[in-house]
């Protein structure tokens, strides 16, 4: 089990820590790579900026600013603290995958050639190590679930993907630190990193020695490491790069790099809604299943190599008003973030005989309980068109703890408009008719009426990855110009691609603490267990 320590609470003002890896950020990316590679023997300290609880960046005063609208994925979508986002995300899992590959060289190909080779090679290990089996079946489930139905989508041009989704209890990804393997895992908490100590390490790179973390109270650590891993999410991982280069006055990493740039996210919107009499219909062909005791969904995806067609995927939503249904999420959310249900005892009373419903739908007909009648929409997410415009940069202002406050311009352009029209259009051609057993669709038309697309919360593009002068980390995920400071964020992937990203970024950080461990065993370690 991990050692965990408030910095806050530190009886020292302040203390000096070694370690052969040191992890900033102890979300999604920091859990996993810290429990992998203390399972290698590696000793790892991991810096967390919030506290045991998880909240919002306002919370702790690392509120980020706006350049027009503000980013609901700067705000809603991430937290900081014991957790990160695990502690408010709905644990969907589904990997990146040949879908995502284009024809014709560019940059972007380089890198989602990268993503895909990874994923494809690291989904049995994370897996495993995620405790729910080594055995991927993403692909294979719709055509046991679907039967004949997932090959007439596959004639008619639409591939289906079943994304699962983590149980509850495991959905918070500090279930990791409790583990006999996390042992060598050193966190503090409350202790947001404030200063970078830098030197050059020869003509070409530069090497981070050293790193000072500090409390609300004013309690800090200085963390000695062979290696350095920002893993803090794609917004505060961009903000720290560019903040190395501010205050150190080193130049570490190339000018030519577009650290920050390319920030974007899918996005999401209905595109058509079911008949009224094919809902039921549709919940019974559609709707989510249990397999091997996990909660399953299906998601469908038109392939295509041609280099001007988004990567975009389309699921169905089941607009479930149901008593069980909201008792049962309430309870489980609160589980999930360590938080006690906020449940009235009326609340209570509506939603017992729901419950059984929801058990009865779970444990006897291995289904997600949808009522007779629920509304649903077919949903389309895409990513969206690279631009520049869109970034992290540093203001001028500091946060509670002194550092660079990073400052976010993001827009949905028209660009992106044109795309969902386009793509709308063409699935729903797609989309098999009533007589091969598919419900009906009623399209939604892209007017002023509309519904407008909104960002996913997958926030991708900062700390891009790749082998050509713009990209920030190289494919090895090393940040270049450096020897020993590594990115693990959902900013280091191109574009959204055909699915969330948080699965194939754990398949990234299986891959980086192999690679991490490696090093550790030919040259000198720091604190080494043996």
């Amino acid at each position: 089990m991990a050692t965990i320590i408030d910095l806050n609470e530190s009886p020292q003002p302040d203390t000096q820590a070694t370690c052969d890896v040191c992890v900033i950020g102890a979300g999604a990316a920091g859990l996993y790579l810290a429990s992998r590679l203390s399972r290698d023997g590696l000793r790892v300290i991991l810096l967390e900026a919030g506290g045991a609880a998880c909240g919002s960046g306002a919370s702790i005063g690392i509120d980020p600013l706006f350049t027009g609208s503000p980013y609901p994925g700067a705000l809603e979508g991430r937290a900081f603290g014991w957790g990160g986002t695990t502690s408010r995300w709905g644990g969907l899992l589904v990997p990146h995958s040949a879908l995502d590959l284009r024809e014709g060289p560019s940059p972007e190909s380089v890198a989602w050639k990268q993503i895909v080779q990874v994923v494809h090679a690291r989904s049995h290990a994370v897996l495993s190590s995620l405790g729910l089996g080594d055995s991927p079946d993403f692909f294979s489930v719709p055509d046991v679930s679907l039967g004949r139905q997932a090959t007439v989508l596959r004639d008619g041009g639409l591939e289906t993907v079943a994304a699962e989704f983590l149980p509850f209890r495991r959905r918070n990804l500090t279930y990791l630190a409790s583990a006999r393997t996390s042992r060598h895992v050193t966190v503090y908490l409350n202790a947001a990193v404030s200063k970078w100590f830098v030197k050059p390490d020869g003509k070409a790179v530069g090497a981070v020695h050293a790193v000072e973390a500090v409390s609300q109270g004013g309690r800090r650590v200085r963390v000695s490491a062979q290696s350095f891993v920002v893993a803090a999410g794609a917004i505060e991982s961009a903000r720290m790069l560019l903040e190395i280069d501010r205050l150190t006055g080193e130049r570490m990493v190339p000018r030519s790099a577009s650290i920050g740039r390319y920030l974007s996210d899918h996005l999401s919107c209905a595109i058509a809604n079911v008949q009224p009499e094919d809902r039921n219909g549709a919940a019974e062909l559609l709707g989510p299943i249990f397999r091997k005791g996990r909660l399953r969904s299906f998601r469908f995806i038109a392939p295509s190599r041609a280099p001007s067609v988004p990567r975009h995927f389309a699921h169905m939503i089941f607009d479930i008003d149901h008593a069980g249904f909201r008792l049962a999420k309430d309870l489980l959310s609160s589980l999930q973030t360590g938080a006690v249900p906020a449940v009235r005892l009326s609340d209570v009373i509506s939603g017992v005989s729901g419950l059984s419903q929801l058990a009865y739908a779970r444990f006897l007909q291995s289904r997600l309980c949808i009522p007779p009648d629920t509304s649903a929409h077919l949903q389309l997410d895409i990513e969206q068109a690279p631009y520049s415009g869109n970034r992290v940069h540093l203001g001028e202002q500091r946060d509670r703890f002194g550092r660079p406050v990073a400052v976010v311009q993001w827009q949905i352009r028209e660009i992106d408009y044109a795309n969902i029209q386009m793509l709308s259009e063409s699935l729903l051609m797609k989309w098999p008719d009533r007589s091969r057993g598919f419900p009906r669709f009623i399209p939604i038309q892209r007017d002023a009426a509309a519904p407008k697309p909104y960002g996913a919360y997958h926030p991708v593009g900062t700390c891009r990855m790749g082998t050509d002068a713009e990209a920030t980390v190289d494919l090895d995920l090393r940040v270049k110009g450096t020897r020993n400071l590594y990115v693990l964020s959902t900013g280091l992937f191109p574009s959204a691609g055909t699915a969330n990203p948080t699965f194939s970024m754990l398949c990234l950080g299986d891959r980086l603490a192999e690679q991490l461990a490696s090093k550790s065993v030919d040259t000198a370690s720091v604190g080494r267990i043996p």
